[in-house]
């Protein structure tokens, strides 16, 4: 008794629990698992549970999930914070068994999800997930909320080295137990290491304490000193022996086992005489006549030395439609951009519509097989992220001004003329006389200069055919304000091009006479006569001598 108070008192005492906490407390394997009923929201509870030496609880596994399914029944809670989160900045990901959540306690995320809801599609907020029960059989499932919200309830986990079973007590009293996290609890199926048993007997002055520390071969803990506790004499209650109980002359009363069982660590239990008790095998081991058996869990081989497992690469066999990752015991697939995991145990992958997401294009969305494409209406250009008005002015397509519009542009008619149909060009007003549009008149558009020409060609009864004035088109009436500002300086413009035709014809018609008295002039010279091929001899002086001359 001396030597167990002494070790009590080396000991730190425990973390202690708020007195308004009704804790729950389960341990199996080498966790154990609590649930808190406490209001808080996400960052209180996980603060708690870190607090004592935890996390909020991960739900990785089928098994996890039964475990944690079975301190919600025992407390009937509605929903409880698990370590699950989503960061800001963080996207959420459909195509992700944890839709882009992130475990508080690390690992690898696994391919075990139980969502109830599809969660907020967000990247801007923090997001946290709740375990609650759903439907007439209270399946448990997961639901996200805000993070700054309050529930009635947390879980937490914590992880240990391993576990020491149930204390046997030889005669009448109580055993409470004080865990490492600081909860304490009067019933235990396992105690994790370092757990405080206080066993009050009947009759005793004092509790007697022991503590889960004992290591055993194979792994695995004993109670430090070892039961049972409480000893009275094996007429009551077999003095705490699961088989045998031996009351010696003079010696303390203890247990024994039947043949083909030995004694447990805990001095009180009988475990069956194979080598399964020290837990020789990494996986569960199953008594066998003369020996035993190792199974490893799902996702795993046995090794040929019989007692390891290797975790089995599941990708070897190509499961994923696009990409796999193996994970401990398991696989995950995950989709290349633009897809997002579909099918019996996300396994395909399906092409995602961009396009039906708002806002991916500034006006024209194409999607493609895992990507999509933008596209600009007509009238406009590709701009950066944008699409830019062109100006369809700088191509001059008016015989007079334009103006530009957001994807398209106007001609504006002068007065006397009214816009087309197609609102790009300029039709004369019909005068008194004139055929309405339905006649026989026929209109056709010549192209001058790049500006549109209007003609009107009538039947031979009809008046002589004229030559109409380019006329831009426009979207208002002949008394609209533009025209009423545009049409002065638009007649101007009509009466110099006149002018400027006139002087033309003028010049060219003074030229053309000029030309004219030039070929007269050439055809009026005088005709040759015979003399012209002659010349004259200059006159000599007469002579006066007669005779004398002749004689010369």
């Amino acid at each position: 008794m001396a030597a167990a108070l002494l070790l009590l008192l080396l000991l730190p005492p425990p973390l202690p629990v708020a007195r308004s906490e009704n804790v729950e407390v389960l341990c199996a394997g080498t966790a154990c698992y609590t649930l808190h009923r406490d209001e808080l929201g996400w960052n209180g509870a996980q603060e708690r549970c870190r607090h004592n030496g935890g996390n909020l609880a991960p739900v990785g596994s089928a098994a996890e999930a039964e475990r944690l399914g079975q301190l919600m029944a025992a407390s009937a809670a509605g929903a409880a914070w698990i370590g699950l989160r989503l960061e800001r900045g963080h996207c959420m990901q459909p195509q992700e068994p944890l839709r882009g959540f992130t475990w508080v306690a690390g690992g690898e995320p696994g391919n075990y999800s139980a969502w109830l809801a599809e969660p907020q599609v967000t990247c801007l907020s923090t997001r946290c997930v709740t375990l609650q029960p759903a439907g007439p059989d209270r399946t448990l499932g997961w639901v996200d909320r805000s993070c700054r919200a309050t529930l009635p309830a947390f879980l937490c986990k914590f992880s240990f080295q391993g576990m020491c079973g149930p204390l046997w007590l030889g005669g009448p009293g109580r055993v409470s137990y004080v865990t490492p996290f600081g909860v304490r609890s009067p019933r235990l199926a396992a105690a994790p290491f370092g757990t405080l048993a206080e066993a009050v007997c009947e009759g005793a002055k004092g509790p007697a304490f022991t503590l889960c520390k004992g290591p055993l071969e194979g792994g695995g803990f004993a109670w430090h000193p070892p039961g049972p506790l409480c000893p009275a004499s094996c007429a009551h209650s077999n003095g705490g022996c699961q088989q045998l109980c031996l009351e010696e002359p003079g010696q303390p009363l203890r247990c024994t086992c039947q043949p083909g069982y030995i004694l447990g660590p805990d001095m009180a239990s009988c475990l069956l005489e194979d080598a399964c008790h020290s837990n020789p095998c990494q996986g569960s081991c199953q008594p066998r006549p003369g020996g035993f058996e190792c199974i490893c869990e799902t996702g795993y081989v046995l090794t040929p030395d019989g007692r390891r497992c290797l975790d089995v690469d599941e990708c070897l066999e190509g499961p994923c439609q696009h990409e796999c990752h193996n994970t401990a015991g398991s696989f995950t697939c995950t989709c290349q951009p633009g897809y997002r995991l579909t099918g019996p145990g996300g396994r395909h992958c399906h092409d995602e519509d961009e396009c039906a997401q708002p806002g991916t294009c500034p006006q024209l969305c194409l999607n493609l097989p895992g990507s999509f494409q933008c596209a600009c209406r007509p009238g406009y250009q590709p701009g950066g992220d944008t699409c830019l008005d062109v100006d369809e002015c700088l191509q001059n397509p008016c015989p007079g001004p334009c103006r530009n519009l957001p994807g398209s542009f106007e001609c504006l008619c002068p007065p006397g003329f009214l816009p087309q149909e197609d609102g790009h060009g300029c039709r004369a007003t019909p005068t008194a006389g004139e055929e309405p549009a339905g006649t026989p008149e026929t209109t056709s558009i010549l192209q001058t200069a790049g500006a549109p020409w209007t003609t009107s060609t009538r039947s031979p009864s009809a008046t002589p055919s004229r030559m109409m004035l380019p006329a831009p088109t426009a979207l208002g009436s002949d008394h609209s304000p533009e025209h009423g500002a545009d049409g002065p300086r638009l007649l101007l413009y009509y009466i110099l091009g006149s002018l400027v035709a006139i002087l033309v014809l003028l010049a060219f018609a003074l030229v053309m006479l000029a030309c004219r008295k030039r070929a007269a002039k050439r055809e009026k010279q005088p005709a040759k006569s015979a003399a012209d091929n002659y010349c004259w001899v200059p006159e000599q002086p007469e002579s006066h001598g007669g005779a004398g001359s002749e004689r010369r």
